[in-house]
Formats: C-alpha cells, sequence, structure tokens
C-alpha cells in the first residue's frame, strides 16, 4: 500500500461518524471567524451578466424538464453573451434570499452543506459575442452575478487548448476552498466538499441541457494542470483553492473522446499576467492536518485512461427500457419547464409524514438514476461506483422496509454475498421487469433510517431515503488515491439529480452528510472495504417554513 493510498484510508476511517462519537470538529462555532460567503478577486473587471426575474422564468415553458434528459434532441444554442449568463443563472446563482428574526441570507441554486459553498467556479472560454473580445479565463461571481476577468491570451493559444475538441466547445472549472467547510464541520468538511463538486457538475450539466448541449469531464488532467488553467498555482495557507476539476460544455450529439486538454496549451498559461486579488474570508483559521493530508494524498497526476477505450465502462451494455403506465404523471411532467425547476430547488428542512409518493413516480426516478444512455451521467468519464440502499417508508403500493437498488448490471450475485444471508431479496410484484430493485427487509424503519441520519427527524418522515453505497476498496486499488474525491462526486450527482426529480414530482429533498458509517454498515452485514456508506439522500413532501420570509434573488 502507497502512503497516499494509506492517508487516504486513515481520513476516510477517522472521518466516520458512530453512534459513541463523532468525527473530530470544532467544540463550538467561532463566529468571529465564520468565512465569508462569497470569493471575489478585488481588481479584477467586472463584466455582468443577464439576470431574469421570478415572473420571467416563470413564463418560460421551453425547454421542459424531461427534455434535459434528451439534449441532443434540441437545436444548440449559438454561445453568446445571452447563452453564457442564463448557464451560470441557472448553475450557480443565487436563487432566493431567506429573512427570519432580522437575519438575511442567500440561497444558491447549486447546494451545499451547511449552505457554506467551498466551490469556486471558472470559464475558460474562447471570444464569447457580446461579453469577452479575446481568449479568457474569468471567476464566476454569485453575488453580483458576473464574471471576473482574470487573464486574457491569444486566439493561437486558445485553438490549441480547444484542439481536438468539438467547435462551440467551451470549458468550465471547479475548485474547493476547505477552510469553508471545516470550521463548521471539521475534519468531515473534506467529504463535504467533494459532495457539493458533484452537485456543481450536475448543476452544470442540467443547465447545459436546456441549450442543447452536454458536459464531459477531462478525467485525465492533473490537479497541477487544472491550478494552471485557472490560475491558482502555488496559493498557500487555509484558504487556497484546491484544483477538483475541468468539464468542456459542447452541443449535444457531438463526440468527445478527449480526457485532456493539449500540455503545449497548459504550459502556455504560465506567462500569463493574472488579475485580480483574493479577499480574505477569516481573520484567522483553525487547522486541520487530516483535511490537509488528505487533499496532498488525493492529488492526480495527469493520466490518459480515457484513451483505453472499451476498458472503463463494462456497465454500460444493458439499456433500461422502463415503461411508466401513468401517463397523466408523464403528461404533466412532460409540460413542466426545466429552468423553474432548477430555480426553485430547495432543501427540505421538515418533511410531512402523513404524505405518501405514487409508485409510478418512484419508479421514474430509481430509472433517471441509471447511468446507461443518461446524458447526466456523462461527467462520470471512469464510470459508475454507486448502489442505492433505500429506506421506503411512504411509497403507495409498496410495503415498507429495506430495499436494494443495483445501478449496474450482473451486482446482485456480488453484492448479495457482501451483505447478511438472511435478506429476502424479493422483487416486489409491481416493479418493472428492468429494474434491479429488491426487497431485503419487510419492516417499518424509519424510526431506524433518522437513528442512522444522526437522529435527523426529516429522515423519518420522509417517502424514503437512499443511501448511497458505492464500490469502494476496488476503485482504489485500481486507480489510486485520487478516485477518492471522484466516488464523492458521483454521490453528488445522484443527490442533484434527486432534487430536481422530487421539485418536478411536486415533492422535495434534502442531501445528508451527517450519518453513522460503520453502523450502517454493520446492519447489513458489510464487512472490509469492498462497499462503503457515502451520501444519504430523502424525499417526501415538505412543511411550510414558518416565520421566514421569501425575497427575490436579484433586485429587479
Amino acid at each position: 500500500m502507497t502512503a497516499d493510498l494509506k492517508a487516504i484510508l486513515d481520513y476516510h476511517q477517522t472521518s466516520k461518524h458512530n453512534f459513541k462519537t463523532y468525527a473530530p470538529g470544532p467544540h463550538h462555532l467561532d463566529m468571529q471567524i465564520k468565512p465569508e460567503s462569497f470569493l471575489n478577486y478585488n481588481g479584477a473587471q467586472l463584466l455582468s451578466l443577464d439576470k431574469w426575474s421570478d415572473e420571467e422564468i416563470k413564463h418560460e415553458i421551453f425547454p421542459a424538464y424531461e427534455q434535459a434528459f434528451s439534449p441532443e434532441k434540441l437545436e444548440p444554442s449559438e454561445l453568446d453573451a445571452k447563452t453564457i449568463s442564463r448557464l451560470f443563472f441557472d448553475s450557480f446563482a443565487i436563487s432566493v434570499w431567506k429573512k427570519a428574526e432580522g437575519t438575511k441570507w442567500p440561497l444558491r441554486v447549486n447546494p451545499s452543506s451547511g449552505n457554506l459553498h467551498p466551490t469556486e467556479v471558472y470559464l475558460i472560454s474562447g471570444p464569447v459575442n457580446g461579453l469577452i473580445k479575446s481568449p479568457s479565463v474569468c471567476h464566476y461571481a454569485p453575488l453580483p452575478h458576473a464574471l471576473e476577468l482574470r487573464a486574457e491570451f491569444s486566439l493561437d493559444t486558445w485553438k490549441l487548448l480547444s484542439s481536438g475538441f468539438p467547435k462551440g466547445t467551451f470549458f468550465v472549472g471547479f475548485t474547493s476552498i476547505y477552510w469553508r467547510v471545516s470550521w463548521k464541520y471539521g475534519l468531515r468538511a473534506f467529504r463535504y466538499a467533494q459532495h457539493d463538486i458533484g452537485h456543481a457538475i450536475a448543476a452544470l450539466t442540467f443547465a447545459a441541457a436546456g441549450f442543447g448541449w452536454e458536459t464531459s469531464l477531462l478525467a485525465d488532467m492533473g490537479s497541477e494542470e487544472i491550478a494552471g488553467l485557472l490560475g491558482i498555482s502555488g496559493r498557500k495557507g487555509p484558504e487556497k483553492q484546491e484544483p477538483a476539476c475541468l468539464l468542456a460544455v459542447y452541443p449535444a450529439g457531438e463526440t468527445c473522446n478527449r480526457g485532456k486538454v493539449n500540455s503545449s496549451a497548459v504550459s502556455a498559461f504560465e506567462a500569463l499576467s493574472w488579475k485580480g486579488v483574493p479577499n480574505n474570508l477569516s481573520p484567522k483559521h483553525v487547522e486541520w492536518v487530516g483535511i490537509e493530508k488528505a487533499a496532498s494524498a488525493a492529488q492526480k497526476t495527469e493520466t490518459d485512461y480515457l484513451e483505453k477505450k472499451g476498458e472503463l465502462k463494462p456497465d454500460t451494455q444493458v439499456v433500461s427500457s422502463l415503461k411508466v403506465n401513468n401517463s397523466k404523471n408523464l403528461s404533466d411532467l412532460e409540460t413542466v419547464p426545466l429552468r423553474s425547476v432548477i430555480r426553485k430547488r430547495r432543501s427540505a428542512l421538515e418533511m410531512n409524514n402523513s404524505a405518501y409518493m405514487e409508485k409510478e413516480t418512484f419508479y421514474e426516478m430509481l430509472q433517471k438514476t441509471l447511468p446507461v444512455n443518461n446524458p447526466i451521467f456523462n461527467p462520470l468519464a471512469l464510470g459508475s461506483f454507486t448502489h442505492l440502499l433505500l429506506f421506503v417508508n411512504r411509497v403507495k403500493d409498496l410495503l415498507p422496509g429495506l430495499y436494494i437498488f443495483l445501478r449496474k448490471p450482473a451486482e446482485k450475485e456480488r453484492f448479495k454475498a457482501a451483505v447478511r444471508p438472511d435478506f429476502l431479496w424479493e422483487k416486489p410484484k409491481n416493479c418493472p421487469s428492468d429494474l434491479e430493485f429488491y426487497l431485503l427487509m419487510e419492516e417499518t424503519l424509519d424510526d431506524f433510517a433518522a437513528q442512522l441520519s444522526c437522529a435527523q427527524r426529516k429522515v423519518a418522515d420522509a417517502c424514503f431515503t437512499a443511501c448511497m453505497l458505492s464500490e469502494f476498496e476496488e476503485p482504489l486499488n485500481k486507480f489510486g488515491p485520487w478516485i477518492y474525491p471522484y466516488l464523492f462526486w458521483e454521490c453528488g450527482i445522484l443527490g442533484q439529480l434527486l432534487y430536481l426529480e422530487a421539485e418536478a414530482n411536486g415533492l422535495r429533498g434534502c442531501g445528508i452528510g451527517c450519518f453513522f458509517d460503520d453502523p450502517l454498515h454493520e446492519a447489513i452485514g458489510l464487512r472490509g472495504f469492498e462497499y462503503q456508506d457515502l451520501y444519504h439522500f430523502a424525499v417526501g413532501a415538505p412543511l411550510q417554513e414558518i416565520g421566514v420570509i421569501t425575497l427575490p434573488a436579484y433586485e429587479e
């Protein structure tokens, strides 16, 4: 075992919550050092983006939410100031302001654990009509909804950077500031920051789909190369940005086989003149050595995995063909506007424990989580590793109990051998034949499900809660310690999908990062590191917030 792999495993174990003790965290929240909610590059030129009021979005009925799953059927939009404005408005902008008891705070389109937002977003693009005249690197600033121009470079460098990608491609990069999360959550913050990257990837992908665009993760890029392209190389200290990933955005239906940009173009960025100085987020900090070690161990070097076709995705040979008989429900979904779903997404604070979900809606949600032929999962360039262990509380015509949904074909026997031998493994009689969905235990488990999720009542009151069990040991051994964040990214993508599915169906979701890892493993009989529980997500009917006023995202 390498030192980096050992560091990742040590971090994973020490950052687990257990019934008798939580992962190391702050003893109290020091509000004097709470990080600023927004990062800005002081001195950089600000490029204002177009905004839309809630009323304007309400009247935009095209594209429909369902069309996000078939972006190749939409006419690809031209890249210009309006489309870039809307892309960021529908993926990373402020979605609403909340106010209660004299305190006012913003929510964003992309969710974040504790609303702390460690993720920073960058645009790398050629000239954009009406916005930027030269190829540029820009940082996205959500508070003013604007781009901060960090650097300009030559057309020759842009041609080199974008060579081999479809015409019309541009790039979006993500970084993380771990201090933003560790201030509140301590050691476990590294996990939560990776969840947030996954949510951000999916938020970008859904917003891009509305333009007839797709996204592709450049999974062969190294951490240093990404840092160089985004202008964050060499940063030190607790507020430094760690490079996460780079995605290509391009017209849907085009083929994008590239896993990285031209290395010669990366070296050209070393000579750029970077504008702007990031603002200080806190007057002082608390050091979390375990996070530093995990972040260092998870650094990635440049690879060529995506050049080895046919080696990475053996799970893409089976295509689901779910047919739903509830035509009224399908008709309703086909008329739900994509932008309204995206912009209205919220986390449920409390759930209504008298509300039930239709089984057709439940099965549609499961079907949408399958990676096969689903462009929302295109960014999972190295394959899918996660299955859903489901506590079903209130789904009509489904027995309450514990279920498993296998998201990859031919996994039943492997998973069956890894868990308790007394599980039922019965397929519900009303389950579509092509879904690998099985009842493991028939019992009312809502209180136990809540107990496993740090005693959060909303889990007991939800219609169902999904525990995301990821293959763990095998991908770490195959790819190395840098795959560790990727496993959490997949969970975040799944969480974002469930958020929007819930919203489109008149329900609401909530991502849950606080749960008792090993007690869940023990409850279902998991041993060792073949599978690990990485994220929980509850879906149900929300209760109305009391005493909270909702205000527009931006002054009209």
